[in-house]
């Protein structure tokens, strides 16, 4: 019984360690030149990913290794599917990133 009770434990703690990897994410590149607002976030010219969670709408910001930011957007149907990964951005301020093959986007409002 002890063993049964340990093994369940087990397959307990590994599905909750591998649930947020399972989690659908669309990612996309962004090469700045100047300094641009992601909401809250500054982000300074560098080459950044932008991963988003496609059930949550999360976006984190990774430079580098490193995750430089989180925010949050709103998740938007396209009438098509991009042809390309993109990030919108207008005076200096992202506000839409579209993805590779896909009709979902991620909105930003201020």
């Amino acid at each position: 019984m002890r063993l049964r009770v340990s093994a369940f434990v087990a397959l307990a703690c590994l599905f909750a360690m591998t649930a947020p990897a399972l989690a659908k994410t669309l990612s996309a590149p962004l090469d700045l030149s100047q300094t641009t607002k992601l909401l809250n976030l500054e982000l300074k010219p560098g080459h950044y990913l932008l991963v988003a969670n496609t059930e949550s709408g999360q976006v984190e910001v990774i430079q580098g290794r490193k995750v430089v930011g989180q925010v949050k957007g709103q998740l938007v149907n396209l009438k098509s599917k991009s042809d390309y990964s993109e990030v919108l951005i207008d005076n200096n301020t992202i506000e839409e990133i579209h993805f590779a093959g896909k009709k979902q986007a991620v909105r930003f409002s201020t």
